[in-house]
């Protein structure tokens, strides 16, 4: 079999073909999907399950959405917050994202369920809060997460200081 190296630096090799669609397997994560020989010679292949959100993230199979690039926005965000060093001091020490919610394709897939999802996305304001629905929670999770009103999330913030 023959190896590839992608844009990306990744190496990947082609398993089987049939006329111009491929089916490779990246090196790393071990992945599989199908690509264009096109794509493949131009490099123009990416691995949906390496870590490439802030070495956490890794995006995974997901069909678009009307608000999948929004989502996919504040799943980075929340990434950022929890496992960067924000120059806006936005980190919160301790707080982390449920494994599952590593990949944004589950992420994607739970937010509908999540209570208030539709505000979210009608109106501006909405945010994605982690204490509300379990008091002092640090964990980013489908049993913890809820979207709220910038008021709200303000509100329970001053709460959950003053019981630490």
């Amino acid at each position: 079999m023959q190896s590839f190296i992608s844009n990306n630096n990744l190496e990947f090799t082609i398993l089987s073909q049939e006329g111009k669609q491929c089916v490779i397997q990246f090196t790393i994560t071990g992945s599989v999907r199908k690509a264009n020989i096109d794509n493949i010679r131009a490099g123009k292949v990416r691995d949906l399950y390496q870590k490439t959100s802030y070495g956490v993230g890794w995006l995974g199979e997901y069909e678009r959405t009307g608000y999948h690039v929004q989502a996919q926005q504040l799943w980075r965000n929340i990434i950022k917050r929890c496992y960067t060093d924000d120059p806006k001091g936005y980190k919160s020490k301790g707080t982390t994202l449920d494994p599952r919610w590593h990949c944004f394709a589950d992420f994607l897939r739970d937010l509908p369920s999540l209570p208030n999802f539709t505000l979210w996305l009608d109106k501006k304001g909405y945010q994605l809060d982690k204490d509300i629905r379990v008091p002092g929670s640090n964990v980013y999770s489908f049993e913890t997460c809820m979207f709220v009103t910038e008021f709200e999330n303000k509100q329970a913030g001053k709460l959950n200081k003053r019981l630490i």
